[in-house]
């Protein structure tokens, strides 16, 4: 690539770092929130503020952790949300509903966040599994979507996708009129088993 570069002054030009992360249902042990939970303790090792004071009463709704750092002689500050398919709540991976909220999460983040990071099930002609496939067809966005989710035009966003096969969402995105070609947006995905 000419440009294999984050553009971290586009990134930070308003003076704060905006990342969601998106933790997919997870079949084999409920891993979507033993790695929500892992990521709480390490933000709060790493001198983020928490939102709540315990991983249990963490919501969506919740708000972000902050930390603020000094990039290139300046204050900024970073602001970190945590979403999973939390049981028994409007999140409930297992249902419709709770299907539909992580879903809406997902787009509200691409929608208006710098950094969105998906950690979860993904494979070929599908993007990010958010809710439990086994008992609900909501709750996934696919790549045929991505291409025209809505996002934020002339906006420099990054977009981590962490699972299986997710390459195929780089085309996706670069497909999307708000990121026309490709620009504005570099996307990180993996080419195998994550």
């Amino acid at each position: 690539s000419a440009d294999a570069w984050f553009d971290v002054d586009a990134l930070l030009a308003d003076g704060k770092l905006d990342i969601d992360i998106h933790f997919g249902w997870d079949y084999h042990d409920a891993y979507h929130v033993k790695h929500a939970r892992a990521m709480y303790s390490w933000l709060k090792t790493k001198g983020f503020t928490a939102p709540v004071s315990s991983f249990d009463k963490l919501t969506r709704t919740s708000g972000a952790f902050t930390r603020k750092l000094t990039a290139d002689g300046r204050q900024v500050t970073v602001a970190v949300r945590l979403f999973y398919g939390k049981a028994g709540s409007s999140t409930d991976p297992d249902t419709d509903a709770g299907g539909k909220r992580l879903e809406d999460d997902m787009r509200a983040s691409l929608a208006s966040r710098d950094v969105i990071v998906y950690s979860g099930h993904s494979g070929p002609f599908y993007g990010f599994a958010l809710a439990n496939w086994r008992t609900t067809s909501e709750g996934d966005l696919d790549d045929a979507e991505m291409a025209s989710v809505a996002m934020p035009a002339e906006r420099y966003q990054v977009i981590v996708a962490e699972g299986c096969d997710t390459y195929q969402i780089g085309e996706a995105f670069r497909r999307n009129p708000a990121k026309p070609d490709g620009a504005f947006v570099d996307v990180i995905t993996t080419t195998s088993f994550s």
